[in-house]
């Protein structure tokens, strides 16, 4: 037990010294009198992943007046529940702040197991945070003080104040005009005929990932789907897709998305036959959707139970207020009604799809997924394959489920893909924590890192008597993306580091490289595979991807530690991959590269790749003839 108060600091600036043992609530810095609560999540993940899956199927199967929240949730007239579809569920890092606020709240209770102060005060801005805090510290018998940092924008705080004050029907009433609206361009344009037959292939996708010129001119090749078109062709196989519309910078607004598609489906060469599921939003849909949204908004009232403090899980009590509001809206917001406009464009289209035989959907974890599923199933269709199209990160908990939830059958029950595909080591690793049966898992090649099957690899040799030749990659996100930097412009200006830095920006976030005169940095723009070679280290974000294919190439990788993030990077565990979170880190990083210290000993075996295709096409062969 500590003879001194442990402050809870999630605020900027520096933590008070000499007031007590800090508590870091977004720092990876090791200091004296300073606990960093992202390094305790860090060298304690695996535990405190499973404890945030436990928390989510034990939630699910907490009995309010006599029946589980995940029948409660039930849709009528199916066997399916909005459970599955719920931000709780869903655990998005991308959709929302509240899952790194979870993990936190997990490290943060062992921390006070450890710790045992008699006292804890939390600053922070954020009620939702000061109140789960308050909730743990009463838990491990600690007084708790609560206050706000100095500083805080009053207008920030009454920004936030005001939007609480529009009720959550407006916003569901909104989210289904403004859906409503953006469908229009798609509404009504279903397929004549779809194609049909032992031969045939629906695929469920994302319409993006294509070259915009062959798109506009009636050609679809989308990079998703990388080869597979040949073989479809070779095979006699032919395809119905279902797409979705995300916006990119392939495709500048939904409009010109359906205009590309018309010309797809209007191009003689057999490309399939193509809908955007938009397009079954029919006045019924919306009627059915608004009829079940006010059913689901009445049955909110019962799962005020939830808030209680003392419901559900062991766990719950200081994770629900960082949840909450999210939940909330999961039952009478915004997101309420998006959930059930999914579920009734996915149960239309399968309705007006003949019998199919199999299915392959890309498969990410979204809350819409499980919505597809059960229209499927509920349809009387096929085989459903789902298929990661990307690595899958360790703290990407949309891809993982307790192993209970994932067994528990019985009506509404997880909707699940009757095979999934494994295409590189990261989805291997995700599905042996889930516990995906091995009968169930099929190997296949990733699709979309099929450039990498030629790959080849570098041998960095750092000449010792020239500086050090960093390539830093650049990221989308220009916020994350100029923290990076300030790290490095501190490496150097504090830490004496040199070395010559050269920056590839992401094509959607520009960088002015005269704010960073000490770097005096170079910008490039060649493909990664011509740069590799002219490198001794790439230094990367935790939040792009771009950090594998440099580390297959053979260079040495750093990823940077946002310190508002967990460590996202794809490269989590990897064998000689360097994670720092301050620039003391860095230049020991940096320098363990100069000194030959780290290596890079990824190899193509990081994917599964055969420019042939040959476990795409016994897969497909093998379904057809079932």
């Amino acid at each position: 037990m500590v003879d001194r108060p442990l402050i809870v600091w999630d605020a900027d600036g520096e933590p008070p010294v000499g007031e007590g043992l800090v508590c870091a609530w977004n720092s990876y810095a090791v200091m004296d009198g300073v606990i960093s609560v992202l390094r305790h999540v860090e060298e304690n993940a695996d535990r405190l992943r499973d404890r945030y899956l436990a928390w989510v199927d034990e939630l699910g199967e907490s009995v309010v007046g006599g029946r589980r929240v995940v029948d409660l949730l039930g849709i009528r007239r199916t066997d399916f529940s909005l459970w599955w579809m719920s931000s709780i569920f869903e655990k998005s890092f991308w959709n929302t702040p509240t899952m790194a606020s979870v993990v936190r709240l997990l490290a943060l209770d062992e921390i006070l197991a450890s710790c045992g102060p008699a006292e804890v005060t939390v600053v922070s801005d954020r009620p939702e945070v000061r109140q789960a805090v308050r909730r743990l510290a009463i838990r491990h018998g600690a007084a708790c003080r609560m206050r706000r940092p100095s500083g805080v924008s009053l207008g920030d705080s009454v920004r936030r104040r005001l939007r609480r004050l529009v009720p959550r029907p407006v916003h569901a009433a909104r989210s289904l005009l403004r859906y409503s609206s953006t469908s229009r361009p798609a509404q009504g344009r279903t397929p004549v005929q779809w194609n049909e037959g032992d031969r045939t292939l629906l695929f469920v996708s994302c319409f993006g990932h294509l070259t915009a010129d062959e798109a506009a001119a009636g050609r679809f090749d989308s990079r998703y789907w990388t080869g597979l078109y040949e073989v479809f062709q070779e095979s006699g196989i032919s395809t119905n897709w279902l797409q979705y519309f995300v916006t990119s910078s392939d495709i500048p607004d939904f409009p010109t998305a359906v205009d590309w598609l018309a010309r797809i489906d209007a191009n003689p060469d057999d490309q399939g036959t193509h809908a955007f599921v938009n397009a079954y939003l029919t006045p019924r849909v919306m009627w059915v959707v608004v009829l079940r949204w006010l059913r689901i908004a009445v049955l909110a009232v019962r799962l005020r139970r939830l808030a209680d403090p003392e419901f559900g899980p062991r766990d719950h009590g200081f994770l629900w207020p960082v949840v909450r509001d999210e939940w909330r809206d999961d039952l009478r917001g915004d997101r309420s009604m998006h959930n059930l406009l999914w579920l009734g464009v996915f149960e239309a289209a399968c309705a007006d799809l003949p019998l199919q035989h199999r299915g392959v959907y890309l498969y990410e974890g979204a809350s819409w997924e499980r919505a597809f599923v059960h229209a499927w199933r509920a349809n009387g269709h096929g085989e459903l394959i789902g298929v990661p199209h990307a690595t899958i990160r360790f703290w990407d908990l949309r891809y993982y489920v307790d192993s209970r939830t994932r067994v528990r059958d019985g009506m509404h029950s997880l909707p699940q893909p009757d095979r999934m595909v494994r295409n590189n080591v990261t989805a291997a690793t995700a599905f042996a924590v889930t516990s995906v049966p091995e009968h169930v898992i099929v190997d296949c090649e990733a699709l979309r890192y099929s450039h990498l099957a030629d790959i080849s690899r570098v041998e960095p040799s750092h000449d010792r008597s020239g500086p050090l030749r960093v390539l830093i990659l650049g990221e989308v996100r220009p916020g994350p993306m100029a923290k990076m930097l300030d790290l490095l412009v501190d490496a150097v200006d504090r830490r004496g580091l040199t070395a010559e830095f050269t920056v590839k920006p992401h094509p959607n976030s520009p960088i002015r490289v005269d704010d960073y005169p000490s770097l005096n940095l170079l910008t490039v723009s060649a493909p990664l595979s011509a740069l590799v070679g002219d490198f001794d280290v790439a230094y990367s974000s935790n939040g792009t991807s771009a950090g594998v294919d440099v580390l297959l190439a053979g260079l040495p990788v750093i990823v940077w530690l946002d310190d508002q993030d967990l460590n996202l990077s794809d490269l989590r565990g990897w064998p000689d991959v360097r994670f720092v979170g301050e620039s003391t880190d860095l230049v020991d990083a940096l320098r363990a590269v100069a000194d030959g210290g780290v290596g890079s000993s990824a190899s193509t075996e990081f994917f599964t790749l055969d420019a042939e295709l040959p476990r795409w096409r016994r897969l497909l062969e093998a379904d057809c003839h079932r």
